[in-house]
């Protein structure tokens, strides 16, 4: 669709438009009076004229072309301006009015009834509980904010969720001179949310990088689908709000309780190419930063007039995941020409509190040749000068347009100007070295992001049956479709009393193990279900016994009890995995693997995958600590095996969307085999 008419209006019309300056349609009108040139038509019931503009009482009432209506009523009368708006044939509308899903039952109601109209309309809706949405160029600001916080024209777009978070970020950016394209208050998101947007900004050729704030998202894998796409071209950063374990304290499978929403969100940026960042500060850093900067090596040159200054951030760089350039014996040589001889040569190079702007110049002349990203540092001596030293830098990044060269100015009053003076020029200038490598990390990460390619995950052809119940299914009934899918499980037979179990036991053999038969048990040796390393008759006797005994002293409605064979009859070495299933509310599937058995929760050394699982998820998982744990202790078939088992569970919960979790724990690995000996699905 397009999008035009939403950022390129030739006409507004402010629907709620005041006479008093305290209401928010006043703030509105009086904001698109300063910064728009289009026409404006006010809209209120009871008055001919606002602000000195001819006002109408109905859209209805304009004669000539509207392309955008922002709504700011009462949240009842939404709906019916929205019919008018349809007949009139406007494209877009911006509903600013709150008291929708936001503000309880009734107000989810009024929401509902406005997706149900726009279901068949065809206007397009941003809202409702909007700030509005602001274009620089051409110029229109249709928000409330402060009339005296006036966006400055820049690189990058800004979609938020909240609304007074926006609003503090926007007027907190003219203060530091970053720039905007477009902003945008998302809303309740009853119609365009932030997803559909990503798309809109991918082919705006006014905007070089795309920021988020988010709080969570109804429809994930939309997001990120569209954003793989949008990282190919631009990139995007996200602010995640509401981060938090809340709900993964109540899971109750052992898989679901390893995951939180954190993860899934980290797991989808990741999956996306999506930048995340943890702050407010970083989110400027990269407002201002990320539409101009590149960044092709994660080996970094550290110049430096402090040495404690060149320590941190080679600490900060290694905690980042990014190395130290390595520097030649040619280029050593060429810096100690022009350093002092008390001067450290090698990276990070140290030129020493005395070092003078011109000092500055001469190294970072030779470093340049590099081609590395470069981090400089100034920290003020006595006999600094920052305003000097700054406009060096500048003119080495000048003549080396390409080049990344951040600065990174410690201190306080005494640097202000020159800190100031490279961000006027264009040139990345930063208080402390953490926000210089955490711009370098990221920037690195999205060049070279890639979209996710899926060769393993299409050679395998499991086919998934579909699951028809709707109740957990634990023991006998969830092996039987593990076994539907290719993964190796325990034999094992069901039975409901002692004549029974010596039918069956003649199947299953010794050393054997039995079990209590529920669905409504999930965890059975916590009531004394479960008996293991039986190797006998008399020993299978007693351990009947005493099933049946704990089954009479907790009360236990059961189906009946389970046998299966003992995984492990020859005592040979072997590692517990876990291998499971999580569903996202979000995002749908997590898949994870991780040391199983009785310690998976305590141990927590688990892997998740978003499904489906990419060949870059797997590459990932082979270098990870579970993965070199695996690989040590069996064969590489034994390896590809599991990643075919991962594989399968993800294509079931794909095609099972009832399925909320899968346990198979413990999966008994030996180094030429495994088998999973415990299973539940829970719907």
């Amino acid at each position: 669709m397009d999008f035009s008419k939403l950022f390129n209006p030739e006409s507004i019309a402010v629907v709620g438009a005041s006479r008093d300056p305290g209401k928010v349609g006043s703030i509105i009108l009086k904001n698109l009076r300063i910064t728009y040139r289009g026409k404006i038509f006010p809209i209120n019931l009871n008055t001919d004229e606002i602000q000195g503009v001819k006002a109408y009482r109905k859209v209805l009432d304009v004669k000539e072309p509207i392309d955008l209506a922002v709504i700011s009523i009462p949240a009842e009368g939404v709906l019916s301006v929205l019919k008018e708006c349809e007949r009139k044939k406007i494209k877009f509308a911006i509903i600013i009015s709150a008291g929708f899903k936001e503000s309880g039952d009734s107000g989810l109601k009024l929401e509902n009834d406005i997706k149900k109209f726009l279901k068949t309309s065809k206007i397009r809706v941003i809202g409702p509980n909007s700030l509005g949405a602001i274009n620089t160029f051409p110029s229109y600001n249709a928000t409330f904010i402060d009339p005296n916080s006036k966006p400055m024209e820049g690189k990058t777009a800004f979609i938020s969720q909240s609304g007074a978070l926006l609003s503090a970020i926007v007027d907190d950016a003219t203060l530091e001179k970053i720039g905007f394209s477009k902003i945008i208050s998302i809303g309740n998101e009853a119609d365009i949310d932030e997803a559909e947007m990503l798309n809109v900004l991918l082919n705006d050729e006014k905007t070089g990088a795309i920021t988020l704030y988010m709080e969570g998202l109804e429809d994930g894998q939309k997001f990120i689908k569209n954003a793989i796409e949008v990282s190919k071209k631009k990139p995007i950063i996200a602010l995640k709000g509401g981060k938090s374990k809340i709900g993964a304290v109540a899971a109750e499978s052992h898989t679901g309780s390893l995951t939180d929403n954190n993860m899934s969100y980290d797991l989808a940026f990741n999956k996306a190419g999506v930048i995340s960042v943890d702050n407010i500060d970083d989110l400027f850093n990269f407002m201002r930063d990320a539409p101009t900067l590149k960044i092709k090596s994660d080996e970094v040159v550290i110049v430096t007039n402090a040495g404690g200054g060149g320590v941190i951030t080679t600490d900060a760089l290694s905690a980042a995941n990014l190395k130290l350039v390595k520097l030649s014996n040619n280029v050593v040589n060429e810096l100690s020409k022009v350093l002092p001889k008390e001067a450290n040569m090698h990276n990070p190079i140290d030129i020493l509190g005395d070092a003078t702007p011109e000092r500055y110049k001469e190294t970072l002349e030779i470093v340049s040749k590099l081609n590395k990203p470069i981090i400089v540092i100034f920290s003020p001596q006595e006999t600094s000068m920052p305003i000097e030293t700054a406009k060096e830098i500048s003119e080495i990044q000048l003549q080396n347009r390409d080049l990344p060269i951040l600065s990174v100015f410690l201190g306080g009053t005494r640097i202000e100007k020159a800190k100031r003076y490279l961000r006027e020029n264009g040139l990345p200038a930063y208080s402390y070295p953490n926000e210089a490598v955490d711009i370098i990390r990221g920037l690195y990460a999205y060049g070279t992001f890639s979209p996710p390619v899926y060769t393993t995950f299409d050679k395998n052809k499991t086919k998934v049956p579909k699951v028809s119940s709707k109740e957990n299914l634990f023991g006998l009934s969830a092996k039987e479709v593990f076994d539907k899918i290719g993964i190796k499980t325990a034999s094992g037979a069901f039975f409901k009393n002692e004549a029974e179990l010596q039918r069956v036991v003649k199947k299953i053999g010794y050393p054997c193990v039995l079990k209590i038969a529920s669905n409504t048990i999930a965890h059975k040796a916590e009531v004394g279900g479960v008996v293991l390393g039986i190797k006998n008759e008399e020993e299978l006797r007693k351990a009947f016994a005493s099933l049946k005994s704990k089954v009479n002293e907790n009360h236990l409605k059961l189906d009946g009890y389970e046998i299966y064979e003992h995984a492990n009859k020859e005592n040979k070495q072997n590692v517990e995995i876990l291998l499971g299933g999580h569903r996202d509310r979000q995002f749908g599937p997590l898949i994870g693997i991780g040391l199983g058995g009785e310690y998976a929760n305590l141990l927590n050394e688990t892997e998740f995958m978003l499904a489906p699982i990419s060949d870059k998820d797997l590459s990932e998982f082979r270098n990870s600590k579970i993965g070199k744990i695996i690989s040590a202790a069996a064969k590489h078939k034994v390896f590809d095996e599991l990643i075919d088992y991962m594989i399968s569970v993800s294509k079931l919960m794909t095609a099972n969307p009832q399925i909320k979790d899968i346990d198979i724990n413990p999966i008994m690995m030996f180094e030429d085999s495994v088998v999973a000996t415990d299973f539940k699905i829970y719907n």
